[in-house]
């Protein structure tokens, strides 16, 4: 099952720039919406697209208060493809009605980092559904496992009223339930939290029988088709999409989709005249979240993509969507999740990068990381950069404004800092927190980290921005249709 960008041996070395030849240079380029940059004009050049689907929930789900899950294209699905971010001309394609006219709802869902995808491979489009829908789910049997006063553990027997549901996964996701995977003594603590092996042997969960006197009343609201459950398909389903060639512009291409409370990640490649990538000189140290998945063989190590051999080793981590990889970043859980490395280095000047959203402060002192010494930090500290000098960096702009980047949401910062003028001791490098140790963890999605043995200029930080919105995106509205009709 394709999920992502596939392993780390298709990165290359540094970022997403290849050279298949001397006059065909590629790219990568990513996000919700992002620009490639020195693109060339046609509609062949575009050599790949795909949409990924997402699903959201905010709040816990119980029976007396359902939580709807959000995904994209609920209200609607279009893709633009602009020469710049102003859009003042445009190519708009309908995507959810092509999904529609192809026999499918036109939403793409995930559950559990496994998404549906619409694919272009330069000449055609296709969807793969992978997630499945059932209202209501068909019971069997339902078994008393424990009990606990007013609340019982039971064992529901049945089958989803849909295509059947994989062995392999056991999460799926449910308005009126929310997925623990907890057995323990602590269930108790969590009513109407469920878990299971497959939802196609039926699942687990904690009930109050205030709420349902009678195993009649619990089993018709579990099989109620006003009860939704999303869940990963044992076999995938492809649909193909009537949509037409994508043509490129020159000099830029940008991408971004209508998507309004959901928005897609996509992943594009493409021929350019020139492949845009991060600066390499005095980089010593990159990390990345593209690529990468939490069933890699190598899950547990964060490469140094700088070729500098400055590996981080991931602790604590659950490798799940709360903890672990996401589609294009690395999610600390801000409870213990950190990634390090304790390496000795001494230098005067360093420039830190970070491309990070939603910092969350879980605790009084939490650290996105980076670089540390006995007496010496250089980092992100709750939300404000950490630095002696003071010089900061915003969205490819130098000033001497420090910023605060904790609880904005979704949206996207490139931050960071230098620091230099003396001799500066350093003995290791951490993600997620500070000092190798968990004490200091922060909640956080970190997209790309990069660390410098020298002061960037304010040219090199315009580059390394402009490199960063084609890897990673950033945040606009896409062009929607007519009066926003979908």
């Amino acid at each position: 099952m394709m999920n992502g960008l596939g392993n780390l041996g298709h990165l290359g070395k540094l970022g997403h720039a290849s050279t298949s030849g001397t006059n065909h240079p590629e790219v990568e380029a990513s996000g919700r919406a992002f620009p490639i940059w020195n693109t060339k004009p046609g509609d062949d050049k575009l050599l790949s697209l795909s949409i990924h689907g997402l699903t959201e929930q905010i709040g816990t789900p119980t029976p007396a208060n359902p939580v709807p899950m959000r995904s994209v294209g609920d209200s609607g699905l279009f893709l633009s493809v602009m020469p710049d971010k102003a859009g003042s001309d445009y190519q708009m394609l309908n995507i959810k009605e092509a999904m529609k006219k192809a026999g499918h709802d036109g939403i793409l869902r995930s559950v559990n980092g496994i998404y549906d995808e619409v694919v272009y491979n330069g000449k055609e489009w296709k969807l793969i559904q992978r997630i499945g829908v059932s209202t209501g789910f068909t019971v069997t049997s339902i078994s008393t496992l424990n009990s606990n006063g007013d609340l019982r553990e039971v064992l529901v027997r049945g089958s989803v009223k849909g295509t059947q549901v994989t062995p392999d996964i056991s999460v799926f996701y449910s308005n009126k339930f929310y997925y623990t995977g907890d057995s323990t003594s602590n269930k108790w603590n969590k009513v109407y939290g469920v878990w299971t092996n497959s939802l196609r042997y039926g699942f687990t969960v904690v009930y109050d029988i205030t709420d349902y006197p009678t195993e009649e009343a619990l089993k018709a609201m579990i099989e109620d088709e006003s009860t939704i459950y999303y869940y990963v398909l044992f076999t995938p389903a492809e649909y193909s999409l009537d949509l037409p060639a994508i043509t490129t512009y020159d000099e830029q291409t940008y991408f971004a989709s209508n998507a309004a409370e959901v928005k897609p990640r996509m992943i594009a490649r493409c021929k350019v005249s020139k492949a845009l990538d991060y600066i390499r000189e005095g980089l010593i140290g990159y990390y990345t979240g593209r690529g990468r998945s939490n069933t890699d063989e190598n899950k547990n190590i964060l490469p140094d993509l700088s070729g500098n051999g400055n590996d981080l080793e991931n602790k604590n981590f659950a490798y799940t969507p709360e903890s672990g990889y996401g589609d294009g970043y690395i999610q600390y859980d801000g409870v213990d999740d950190f990634s390090s490395v304790v390496k000795a280095m001494t230098n005067i000047d360093f420039t830190i990068l970070f491309t990070i959203s939603d910092v969350e402060l879980l605790t009084g002192n939490s650290w996105s990381g980076l670089i540390y010494g006995s007496s010496y930090y250089l980092g992100i500290n709750k939300g404000i950069c950490f630095s002696s000098e003071n010089r900061y960096i915003m969205n490819g702009n130098v000033s001497n404004t420090n910023f605060n980047i904790s609880n904005k949401g979704k949206e996207i910062f490139v931050v960071g800092c230098f620091n230099g003028g003396k001799e500066n001791k350093v003995i290791g490098i951490t993600l997620g927190s500070i000092n190798n140790s968990p004490i200091y963890a922060c909640k956080q999605k970190i997209y790309d980290a990069l660390i410098y043995n020298r002061e960037l200029t304010e040219e090199e930080i315009k580059h390394n921005y402009k490199a960063s919105c084609q890897y990673n995106g950033e945040d606009i509205d896409g062009k929607a249709g007519e009066n926003n009709e979908f």
